[in-house]
């Protein structure tokens, strides 16, 4: 058997440190594709989440948790940038002096980073995700004080057509967990899918918006008077103006003389009223209760509020219900209530107008009352 040459010796190094070599990039493959296949799973776990409910504020705090949990991260923040998002669905956070923050869960918060005077919000120049460390996370995002420490972070934005909806903060105490030449493909189909969520919620909350009347009466039915309530609500807030809300409760009794088909007509009767009180543009009116309306009444202070009650009270009070030879009086309550600094939800000044009613129900026990009339 003859000796190797040096030239054949070199050749088989060679070959031998290519094949580790090799070996190397394999194993190398190998962990990033285990790696990627449980990410992919952690995504379809997320995207579940993403269909639980319409409510974003609801589903926000679900899934920036299942995010935290599933990808072992410190922190996870989402930075809202979309006015009509956070008007919505986080209105203690749209107003541009109030809370910038909502934490969701531990390490997880809301963040505020819309632009109130209609520039361009800077952010919205960030087309792809980016892997950072807490240095650069920090020239970017104004964080909250008790936020995690950020060794790493990935910042994917939220982006779908052409609207930008804000960032999602991915963030780790330790700087390797993100590392620059990373693979940001998921990351990216996170982020649009997220953004798909947030537009479908937007969509839906427009569309209750669009809901029929009150078939008895005309005017706005329970779920579009809500709606209205909200986006007053939200725009009083925004610009500062003066909003009232008056609830209106009838009392009155027909069924006495057996007449149970006549309570829409007086319902109807009731909502011509108030039609004629509040024309176009000057108030918004439905049907809440079964004997229960709301007026929403924008740009309306207390004490204008007031005088539209007092007004109203007494037009009801003198315009009975008649038909042939029966008079059906109606006894109207209204509680009012009007917007203060106090209140971040439309529901409290709802609250506020339905306590004003209880204390007039409890200070006027009146009796109810029907009346015949003979035809003159």
């Amino acid at each position: 058997m003859t000796d190797k040459t040096p030239r054949e010796r070199m050749s088989l190094a060679e070959l031998i440190r290519e094949n580790k070599a090799l070996r190397r990039e394999l194993e190398t493959v190998v962990r990033t594709a285990a790696a990627n296949e449980a990410i992919w799973r952690h995504m379809v776990e997320i995207e579940k989440v993403l269909f639980r409910t319409r409510e974003f504020d609801l589903l926000a705090s679900q899934l920036l948790e299942e995010i935290r949990r599933r990808f072992d991260l410190d922190g996870v923040a989402l930075a809202v940038a979309h006015p009509d998002v956070l008007e919505r669905f986080f209105p203690q956070l749209a107003n541009g002096n109030g809370a910038r923050t909502f934490w969701a869960g531990e390490g997880a918060c809301v963040l505020a980073c819309a632009a109130h005077d209609g520039s361009q919000n800077p952010l919205d120049e960030i087309q792809a995700p980016r892997l950072l460390d807490g240095k650069a996370v920090g020239s970017i995002l104004t964080l909250p004080e008790d936020f995690p420490p950020v060794g790493s972070a990935a910042l994917v934005p939220l982006r779908i057509h052409d609207l930008f909806f804000g960032l999602l903060l991915l963030a780790s105490r330790d700087p390797d967990h993100y590392r620059p030449g990373d693979g940001t493909e998921l990351l990216e189909q996170m982020g649009h899918k997220v953004a798909l969520c947030m537009e479908n919620c937007l969509a839906y909350e427009r569309v209750k918006e669009l809901s029929d009347r009150d078939e008895a009466t005309g005017l706005l039915n329970f779920f579009q008077i809500h709606s209205v309530l909200e986006r007053e609500f939200r725009r009083a807030r925004r610009k500062g103006t003066a909003l009232s809300l008056l609830a209106v409760d009838l009392d009155f009794v027909d069924e006495a003389f057996g007449h149970q088909d006549m309570v829409d007509p007086v319902l109807r009767h009731v909502g011509e009223l108030l039609r004629s009180t509040f024309p176009d543009g000057e108030g918004f009116i439905g049907r809440y209760g079964s004997v229960e309306f709301l007026v929403v009444c924008p740009y309306a202070d207390e004490e204008e509020a007031l005088v539209l009650r007092d007004r109203l009270f007494d037009l009801i009070r003198r315009s009975p219900f008649r038909r042939e030879r029966t008079a059906i009086l109606i006894r109207p309550r209204i509680g009012v209530a009007s917007l203060t600094g106090a209140m971040e939800r439309a529901h409290d000044l709802l609250d506020a107008a339905q306590k004003a009613l209880c204390q007039m129900k409890a200070a006027q026990r009146l009796p109810e009352e029907t009346e015949s009339l003979s035809r003159s």
